[in-house]
């Protein structure tokens, strides 16, 4: 399918810039700069952005060294700082999210995603008594749509692992996950605040209907469909025109009953472990305001093996509610939060349909062999539980 001439005129203007920048090669020098790439930071920039309330404090030098790439680059930056910054306990490792390329701005910057986690980390993330990174510094140009992102090195604070789709949840490891959910969801559960301090967080039924149309989510999810038919259940695959409407259907809860602020990404790509083994959560692009079942649903589905999910799910659904409850006051009905937990499932398993196959104007955002794992777990997840017929 053609790109819709928005997205085309979009990606025909940021080649612009971005061939422009690689040109020029601009730096970054003034706290209100944003960098265009990790390799237009300076220390000129850094000592604006990161010591301004360590009297004194400058940063000597800074050595870029690259990470990973997908929705956005990652780089790790190494920080020398002059003596009165090193007394300061400044941080001399973390990593930066960035949108350096065509594709990249595609899907953080035109999609927006970039500057939503940018303000998550700032606003939001403060108020928040889960484990997560912190963020150092958020800067993003509606214009270039260049952004970045300076973040906690969770390795060198906390002795961090992260988990991608090979990594074995144990029961342990799950139920920190619930816990963490529960805490995030309680937070701001029912309340009129963040809508009103926040509007820059989307309703998720909003997230999802802009971000469907600007992907061709509809289309790109039937190929998909064809793509990865050797690891989807058959009963799901001969329901597969149930899927889009499914998807329609599942929307009503966001806005029917009380909103919390969701990840709406939970994958296990996104979490990591700490020293002292506890989970965290990272990578907030995809936030929004929502009911609690969209992240649980797709936690549970996507990171636990098949035979631990079916042994496990109630277990952890009651363990989520008593946790929400004593952090709300509000105990969610069991049985309808289980109808919640299947009926969301399908919006799990559209984050990875338009994963596998999607414009070729975007990224290629996970590994094949990541998305055809988190295809089948939660596939499998709506055939064991008829999620479509619900």
């Amino acid at each position: 399918m053609a790109a819709s001439g928005a997205t085309a005129l979009a990606a025909l203007r940021i080649g612009g810039r971005v061939a422009f920048e690689r040109l020029v090669r601009p730096k970054a020098r003034r706290a209100e700069d944003v960098p265009c790439s990790p390799g237009a930071v300076t220390p000129e920039w850094l000592t604006a952005v990161l010591c301004q309330e360590s009297p004194g404090a400058v940063v000597t030098d800074v050595v870029v060294k690259p990470a990973s790439a997908g929705t956005h680059e990652r780089h790790q930056l190494i920080v020398s700082y002059n003596d009165a910054g090193q007394r300061a306990g400044l941080p001399q490792s973390m990593f930066t999210k960035s949108l350096p390329s065509v594709v990249t701005r595609m899907i953080g910057g035109f999609n927006g995603t970039a500057r939503v986690e940018g303000r998550f980390y700032m606003q939001l993330r403060p108020q928040l008594e889960i484990e997560a990174p912190v963020g150092y510094h958020a800067a993003f140009d509606r214009q270039t749509y260049a952004s970045i992102l300076l973040l906690e090195d969770m390795v060198a604070t906390k002795s961090a692992t992260f988990c991608n789709y090979k990594t074995y949840v144990d029961r342990e490891m799950a139920e920190d996950m619930v816990d963490v959910l529960a805490a995030l969801h309680a937070r701001f559960y029912g309340d009129g605040e963040l809508s009103a301090r926040y509007p820059w967080v989307a309703s998720y039924p909003r997230w999802f209907t802009i971000g469907a149309e600007k992907m061709s989510l509809e289309h790109y999810t039937r190929k998909a469909f064809d793509a990865a038919a050797h690891v989807i259940p058959n009963s799901v695959l001969a329901q597969r025109d149930a899927v889009w409407p499914a998807a329609v259907r599942a929307l009503a809860v966001h806005d029917n009953e009380p909103q919390g602020l969701i990840h709406s990404d939970v994958h296990i790509g996104n979490w990591y472990r700490t020293g002292a083994g506890k989970m965290g959560l990272c990578d907030w692009q995809c936030l929004a305001r929502g009911h609690w079942s969209r992240d649980f649903s797709y936690a549970v589905t996507a990171a636990l093996t098949p035979e631990d999910r079916r042994n496990w799910e109630k277990d952890l659904l009651r363990r989520y509610l008593d946790r929400f409850a004593g952090l709300t006051g509000t105990r969610p009905n069991f049985d309808r939060s289980f109808l919640n937990y299947r009926q969301q499932m399908v919006h799990a398993l559209l984050m990875w349909t338009i994963t596998l196959c999607h414009s070729p104007l975007l990224p290629a955002m996970q590994s094949e062999a990541t998305t055809l794992a988190m295809i089948e777990r939660i596939s499998t997840a709506m055939a064991d539980l008829d999620s479509l017929r619900s």
